[in-house]
């Protein structure tokens, strides 16, 4: 009788381990199971929620404040990194094992496990923090996330961070007027575009803000407004702001590439450096109004910048400026000498000097001949 009753159990308990391992719907055992093991680790372990913590920051550092390749092999070995500690763990928990023939199955769930979690709860959540400390550093909030940028940590003691901060503490009651760079941009013929195909300009249009975004926060910028396709930034220094530029039209520049026309689009960016009136979350004054005569001025994947950048810049970034002259500019009663941008990579040959003028002659790693004085125009590098 008794081994009646001991082999029933053990009947039982044999056909409950087979309905176990039996399974219970393509979802749960190969979706849903993964995210109740993620929440199961993260929950036992606090060691390992702030590893995962660590990495969601350093990605976003990684994308936000670095270059290639630096940011290609830093992100890679996260990415490496987390599929093979989440392989191990997956590997031996209940949510795997408990619903999982034993065999090569419980390798291959395992390893479907890790992949998931990688691209969901690593990549995936990783972008939504991105997203949100350029949404935070673009709209006059930068002061909440300026830790995470270890650029700050190297410039913590330049002058042009507390310039900066005393920019952000003005106030609509009590303004501040601060030596400023202004950026202004819009897309070439963004109106005819978004006519003649809304849905594919609408597409470009947030391709366009990504770059943009990315580049501002990058180069220390923050964005006073955006208009439709128009961005108006503000910079704590004139170097900021060209190298912003150039990075700017470097990265639609290889976006386009390879891209038919109808795929492409093409800015123009216009920048000055004068006294504005700051009011926390907007600026005033005619150094605003001239950033804003300036950047029609410039020519379609084109930078053209006040005689004021030029001389701030001088000898701090790696660009040609070609002289444009002084061209008038609507309620401008003294418009300043404007200047074409080009980064040091591009030929002597593509520059363009003073209407009328020769053409400066150029060496191999030289700059070209300053104009004469009381001349405006020519071809200078600094």
């Amino acid at each position: 009788m008794a081994d009646e009753v001991f082999s029933g159990y053990a009947t039982k308990a044999a056909q409950d381990l087979q309905a176990a391992k039996e399974s219970s719907g393509v979802l749960t055992d190969w979706i849903f199971n993964m995210f109740a093991g993620a929440i199961d680790i993260q929950l036992h372990s606090p060691t390992l929620t702030l590893v995962y913590i660590a990495m969601l920051l350093a990605l976003v550092i990684l994308r936000l404040y670095t270059d290639n390749p630096i940011k290609v092999c830093g992100c890679a070995l996260i990415y490496v990194y987390t599929m093979i500690q989440t392989f191990s763990m997956f590997r031996s928990s209940s949510f795997v094992l408990d619903y999982t023939p034993e065999g090569w199955l419980v390798t291959a769930k395992s390893l479907w496990f890790a992949a998931l979690f990688t691209g969901i709860w690593v990549w995936g959540i990783s972008r939504v923090l991105q997203s949100l400390v350029m949404a935070l550093a673009t709209t006059g909030l930068g002061r909440l996330i300026a830790p995470l940028n270890p650029l700050r940590l190297l410039n913590k003691f330049r002058k042009s961070d507390a310039e900066i901060e005393g920019m952000e503490d003005g106030s609509s009651k009590n303004p501040k007027r601060q030596l400023t760079a202004i950026m202004f941009t819009d897309i070439v013929g963004y109106s005819k575009q978004m006519g003649a195909n809304e849905a594919a300009m609408v597409k470009k249009l947030n391709i366009h803000n990504e770059i943009m975004r990315n580049q501002i926060v990058r180069n220390r910028g923050t964005v006073i407004k955006t208009i439709g396709d128009a961005f108006m930034v503000r910079f704590r220094s004139a170097e900021n702001a060209v190298q912003c530029a150039m990075d700017c039209q470097k990265g639609i520049g290889e976006y386009n590439k390879g891209k038919p026309a109808d795929d492409q689009f093409h800015i123009r960016i216009g920048l000055h450096m004068g006294e504005v009136i700051h009011t926390g979350t907007d600026v005033f004054g005619e150094g605003v109004n001239i950033a804003a005569r300036i950047e029609p001025k410039a020519d379609p994947d084109g930078i053209a910048v006040s005689d004021a950048i030029v001389n701030a810049v001088r000898n701090k970034v790696p660009a040609h400026f070609a002289s444009m002259g002084r061209l008038p500019m609507k309620n401008i009663a003294n418009p300043p000498e404007l200047f074409k941008v080009f980064p040091l990579e591009e030929s002597a040959s593509q520059k363009v000097a003073k209407p009328g003028a020769a053409p400066a002659p150029a060496g191999k790693g030289a700059a070209a001949a300053a104009p004469a004085a009381g001349a405006p125009g020519g071809v200078f590098k600094i």
